[in-house]
């Protein structure tokens, strides 16, 4: 009996992690069983700050009888002792992290949010301070690494079209552009404003307009006229700037009477043809005013008529037999909204 005692109280204890450690302290498990020994009872009792603080002592690659420490004494000194310099407030966040260890990253990432003033004041009135947040992150373009009220109400996914987006940029305009881009966007305050200075970002400004204009017609030469004019009009130009991005369309400011939108539209067959032209909120244009557009545009080179698409049509075997060809009458109602 003696000789089991000895024996038993001879034999090393335990260092394999448990399987309530492995769900406690995640991948930091392993190590924390060689600092303390199963069943871990002095880690696994310990309030959830002081596991975090040890997880984080990790993170950062603490010895372990620095890490030892961490659950010892005043929280705010043994925060100071696992971070130097530690940023204002650590120790109020370390009790907001929940009731599991984070990954290393997240954990670093933490630290770093906390070091910017701006960041840390909204973390410090934050309920709790959610892990996927935080790690997504590292998903944004770097200007937008501290924006941490745009990360917790973006996907994952969301956060990687941004970045997506932001390579877009680089690839097309170069570094710098992509820099003051995400810049930007980094002191937005909400994921709807994010969005929208993405999208708006993304586009580069439209080709030279092949026309210059005339007196009444005016062209909407920029992203920022297209959208002015969008509001103006209250129509839906400004979902169509990448019509006119991508040189497939030009768009124009009739200034006559209570004005229009002109849409001018690459044509195979005539070169640029009249795709669209209406009034505030739509509306339908009167048929003087149709006249006057028609007059002005002819002036400048822009046909007004059926598509070339339309004649290249009529030119197969089965029109007026199974195809009817349309007059012009119909496709100027169309493009005139009628």
């Amino acid at each position: 009996m003696l000789k089991t005692l000895i024996r038993t109280a001879a034999a090393p204890a335990r260092t394999e992690a448990s399987s309530l450690l492995k769900l406690v302290a995640g991948g930091f498990a392993a190590r924390i069983a060689t600092v303390w020994p199963e069943p871990h009872a002095q880690f696994l009792t310990a309030p959830a700050a002081r596991r975090h603080l040890v997880c984080l002592g990790l993170a950062l690659g603490r010895a372990d009888d620095a890490v030892r420490e961490a659950l010892g004494g005043r929280l705010r000194v043994a925060a100071r002792r696992i971070v130097t310099p530690a940023p204002a407030g650590l120790e109020r966040a370390l009790g907001k992290l929940g009731e599991t260890a984070w990954t290393a990253p997240a954990y670093l990432r933490l630290v770093d949010l906390l070091a910017d003033a701006a960041t840390a004041k909204l973390l410090w009135h934050a309920e709790a301070i959610d892990e996927a947040p935080v790690a997504r992150l590292a998903l944004l373009p770097a200007p937008m690494r501290r924006a941490w009220r745009l990360s917790a109400s973006l996907t994952d996914d969301g956060a990687r079209a941004v970045a997506e987006c932001h390579g877009v940029i680089a690839f097309r305009g170069g570094a710098a552009e992509a820099q003051a881009a995400a810049t930007r966007w980094a002191g937005l305050e909400t994921e709807a404003a994010l969005l929208e200075a993405v999208r708006e970002d993304l586009y580069p400004e439209p080709p030279v307009p092949p026309f210059p204009g005339t007196g009444r017609l005016k062209p909407l030469a920029t992203k920022a006229a297209l959208r002015e004019a969008a509001r103006r009009y209250d129509n839906c130009l400004g979902a169509r700037v990448h019509h006119a991005v991508s040189g497939w369309s030009v768009f124009y400011e009739w200034t006559g009477g209570e004005g229009a939108v002109i849409e001018i539209e690459r044509d195979a067959i005539f070169g640029w043809r009249l795709n669209e032209a209406k009034g505030p909120r739509n509306a339908l244009l009167a048929k003087d005013v149709r006249a006057e557009i028609t007059d002005e545009l002819a002036l400048i080179g822009v046909y007004v008529g059926r598509s070339g698409w339309q004649l290249e049509r009529a030119l197969n075997a089965d029109v007026g037999r199974g195809w009817r060809l349309p007059g012009v009458a119909e496709d100027l109602a169309d493009v005139f909204g009628d």
